[in-house]
């Protein structure tokens, strides 16, 4: 197959969220034996070094297309009634190659890495008409968490965001109509996407697997820091950032006062002003961009994931139980992780009981370590990417 892959950023290196998740399907893609190109943005000489490295990578040509200025993209978007979110990757030079791929008789597959992409292939004449296989990786069902957004925030914000949110599921809607194929990364996920959003045509998961060379258990125990708990995350996303405020505010008090001498690290490059105010209080650090994760988890005696926005899987859930770290999750946290149970993980909701699991965890070391061991085993057993990935090997398959 001769395939184009529309991504919002160059999915390379793969060291966070949507980055992780497309490089590894088009890794998949290429082992299969197909042609793949990636059309994708520049805003910066990072971009350009990474489609380089993509290129080498895998073996791809990658396409970069320069973004107008933030303010004239946000404009053009409220003028023309579109969601911003639309309006942030909207190059018109990129339309244009996106428009004629789509009237090309050599392209077999149009695979879209986002739902705001999709007005790339509404907005061409012939779409209906392309010969092409159109595919959306929703990944998460975006509309809801722009209404979550909207529920947590003050006007004007809360419009903003209500507005986005009802401009992504109306793309949302046409996808579900007109692609070929689109999937979403949990059951949980497609159930929403069928409650809020729409059913008219199935919608399939695909999970995230894990690179189990990157991400190990710590060889010696003892190198593990006594009560020091981890976070890990991009820090200026707006879910990870309203998780470690709320951990650092509403449990923290109450897991130093039982045990005095716990440590937490925050881990994440770009945290926000409200996140670097809590840099050597109460023994929490802030690392900023870090350029090896895996020390980190290293030392962590416990994981916590205290999520309370947005929803989908958690790479770094994933990656915290491959390094058979103790988890501590939130309901939202847990999400869309096949083996989230009692067995494998403490998972509380409230702060007081997200306290108490924290404290439970990083004092009782012997039962925390076996719930971490069997959420290794159900990793090793089940996580691979090719395992995740076998629901895109099926439509990759010749009609």
């Amino acid at each position: 197959m001769n395939i184009s892959v529309l991504s919002q950023r160059v999915p390379y290196p793969p060291n966070k969220g949507e980055k992780l998740r497309t490089y590894h399907q088009i890794e998949r893609m290429v082992d299969l034996g197909h042609t793949v190109s990636v059309v994708s943005f520049s805003e910066g000489a990072d971009d350009e070094q990474q489609a380089r490295a993509l290129e080498a990578a895998l073996g791809v040509t990658v396409m970069l297309y320069p973004l107008p200025g933030k303010l004239t993209r946000y404009t053009k978007a409220l003028l023309r009634g579109l969601p911003i979110s639309v309006g942030a990757f909207y190059s018109p030079q990129a339309a244009r190659v996106i428009h004629q791929q789509l009237a090309s008789p050599s392209l077999d597959m149009l695979f879209l890495s986002a739902s705001s992409l999709s007005y790339y292939v509404f907005s061409s004449k012939s779409y209906q008409q392309t010969r092409c296989k159109l595919v959306m990786d929703f990944m998460d069902v975006d509309s809801d968490k722009w209404r979550q957004y909207a529920h947590n925030a003050r006007w004007p914000m809360s419009w903003v965001y209500q507005r986005e949110s009802r401009g992504i599921r109306r793309l949302e809607q046409q996808v579900n109509k007109w692609f070929a194929h689109s999937f979403l990364i949990a059951k949980e996920e497609v159930e929403l996407f069928k409650r809020t959003v729409c059913h008219e045509h199935p919608v399939t998961v695909l999970g995230n697997g894990l690179d189990f060379s990157a991400f190990t258990p710590v060889a010696d125990q003892e190198k593990v820091r006594e009560r020091h708990f981890l976070f890990t995350g991009v820090m200026d996303y707006k879910p990870n950032i309203d998780a470690v405020l709320w951990f650092v505010r509403q449990c923290w008090p109450g897991i130093k006062k039982q045990l005095p001498d716990a440590t937490f690290t925050i881990a994440g490059m770009n945290p926000s002003q409200e996140v670097k105010a809590f840099n050597n209080k109460q023994g929490i650090e802030i690392t900023g961009f870090v350029e090896d994760i895996l020390p980190y988890f290293h030392a962590a005696a416990v994981f916590v994931a205290p999520f309370r926005l947005a929803r989908g899987v958690q790479n770094k859930v994933l990656q915290a139980a491959a390094c058979k770290v103790p988890l501590v999750c939130t309901s939202m946290g847990a999400e869309g992780i096949g083996f989230a149970s009692s067995d494998t993980m403490a998972i509380a909701d409230s702060a007081e009981a997200f306290t108490e699991a924290c404290i439970i965890q990083a004092s009782q070391r012997g039962e925390a370590l076996a719930k971490a061991q069997r959420a290794l085993d159900i990793m090793l057993q089940e996580y691979s990417w090719e395992q995740q990935l076998t629901p895109l090997e099926k439509i990759l398959k010749p009609s």
